[in-house]
């Protein structure tokens, strides 16, 4: 056994004795690689199984209840993060994912609309008041939680008692506390969406009632208003209406200005005051003519017939009675009175002033080219015209010519600038670009010529070195010449070469 391990290190020792330097490094890379891979199949056969996240930022109460899950079909499983991650083996947590959802969990602590079915018959109202609250805050943080960038959430809602006395009636309130995921902020326009949510699911809430909180302490609901017209937008909306407004201004003048002026030889900038008040106007008018409908008659007749004269007095006459006497003969008397009552013509006018409207516009424009007297009233009657500028809105328009500085256009349109007007810095930095191109090619250039005559002297070596040496015995130089085509092959294919070792070491074992 021995003299077998001796013949082996010494067949290994005269063979990487016989291996030129590359040779030496690629067999020595090759058993660094084959050690590591081994190295990785073993550490990879022998490892345990890879657990993977079933669910992480868990509420204990559901946490404890999957674990106990867990422990009941038999599935390991880790906690990490305080007991708010459970990992379980990767091969097997979407199977244990899904068994879990049958079985409502998580359920995140939240307890929504199907808690209310059970409650007892005797409960009373104050117990099924709590719970339906409990139930309606419950269904609101679920639907704030599937909001974009929204990890968690939680809704207290107050509703006070029910009153006969309209003095003593209190508005509902309501409170949104929101955990935003990293990297995201809530919007104006996400905490209205949250606000007006809330308040159309509680009855009787008014948006303006309810309070939206970040995890930080932080008052979203602040920024956010309600009244009439644009009243309750943001300064951020409003900037956004002015800036489309000003843009749209601006393009319908260009389109207007360009063809006639040319391309690139008109610079406007519009500045737009809008007004973002809502106004309604309601006019009443009571028309005399005609007098109207008739909506009801009312016709009272009054008669009288009989021996003397009819109680009563001269029209006119003051309030003194009179008196009949008898035998002044038969007398007759009949009164008629008609009420008729009309429906007055009544008109009623609403005139309503959407917001937007333009309240005021300052007008810029510049030409390339220096403008007389006519030119310049000419593009300000056709600006005025083609914007609607009114003087009694005090719109302002300005027109001034002036030559452009087309010095900047002409570097990036490619025009060679004169070299006299070439900033000393730019000459500089084109003198050391070129003398770095040059002397790029220059190095390349030696560098393959100098490869070029290194592989000519190792080519010329092997035949110069026989043509020196002295005269051999033929046997002496038929070897020499195998060793130089043992060298070769090693070189060329150093795969054959360990190959046959090999072969020639397993046949020695034998």
């Amino acid at each position: 056994m021995p003299e077998f391990v001796t013949s082996i290190t010494s067949g290994i020792k005269q063979t990487w004795s016989g291996l030129n330097k590359t040779q030496q490094r690629v067999v020595l890379a090759g058993g660094v690689i084959a050690l590591a891979v081994l190295i990785a199949i073993v550490m990879y056969s022998t490892r345990g199984p890879v657990y993977e996240i079933l669910w992480s930022n868990l509420d204990p109460t559901d946490a404890g209840a999957i674990v106990s899950e867990l422990e009941k079909q038999g599935v390991p499983y880790e906690l990490t993060d305080g007991g708010r991650t459970i990992k379980v083996p990767g091969d097997r947590v979407h199977r244990v994912r899904l068994s879990l959802a049958t079985m409502g969990l998580p359920s995140s602590g939240i307890v929504g609309f199907e808690a209310v079915g059970s409650t007892g018959i005797w409960a009373t109202d104050f117990e099924r008041r709590v719970q339906y609250i409990r139930a309606l805050s419950g269904e609101l943080t679920r639907t704030i939680k599937a909001l974009s960038g929204v990890e968690d959430a939680r809704v207290h809602i107050a509703l006070p008692e029910e009153t006969v006395f309209v003095s003593q009636r209190q508005q509902p309130t309501a409170s949104v506390l929101v955990k935003t995921r990293p990297g995201h902020n809530l919007s104006t326009e996400s905490v209205r969406g949250i606000m007006n949510l809330v308040s159309r699911a509680v009855e009787g809430l008014a948006p303006e009632n309810v309070t939206v909180v970040d995890a930080s302490g932080k008052l979203l609901s602040k920024d956010v208003s309600y009244g009439e017209g644009l009243e309750d937008i943001s300064m951020n909306s409003v900037l956004e209406l002015t800036f489309a407004a000003e843009r749209e201004l601006e393009n319908r003048l260009l389109s207007l200005l360009t063809p006639v002026l040319g391309a690139g030889n008109v610079v406007c900038q519009v500045r737009a005051e809008l007004n973002l008040d809502q106004i309604k106007i309601t006019d009443t008018t009571y028309e005399s003519e005609p007098p109207g409908v008739l909506r009801s008659t009312q016709e009272t007749t009054e008669m009288y017939q009989g021996t003397g004269s009819p109680p009563g007095g001269q029209a006119g006459a003051l309030d003194v009675p009179s008196y009949s006497f008898a035998g002044q003969g038969e007398s007759q008397y009949q009164r008629t009175e008609v009420l008729r009552n009309y429906e007055v013509n009544e008109r009623v006018t609403e005139t309503m002033i959407v917001p937007g409207a333009i309240k005021k516009l300052s007008v810029a424009v510049v030409v390339n080219k220096n403008l007389n007297e006519a030119e310049r009233d000419m593009i300000t009657e056709t600006v005025t015209a083609a914007l609607g500028l009114d003087p009694t809105r005090q719109d302002q328009i300005s027109v001034t010519g002036m030559l452009f500085d087309t010095t900047l256009a002409e570097i990036f349109d490619g025009e060679p600038a004169p070299a006299e007007g070439l900033p000393r810095v730019y000459m500089y930095a084109i003198a050391v670009a070129a003398a770095l191109v040059v002397g790029t090619i220059i190095m390349l250039i030696v560098r393959r010529r100098r490869e070029a005559e290194l592989q000519a002297l190792l080519d010329q070596e092997p035949s110069a070195a026989l043509e020196s040496a002295p005269a051999v015995s033929p046997e002496l130089l038929a070897r020499q010449r195998h060793r130089e085509n043992v060298e070769r092959l090693a070189r060329t294919n150093p795969q054959l070469v360990a190959t046959l070792i090999k072969s020639w070491l397993l046949e020695d074992e034998r």
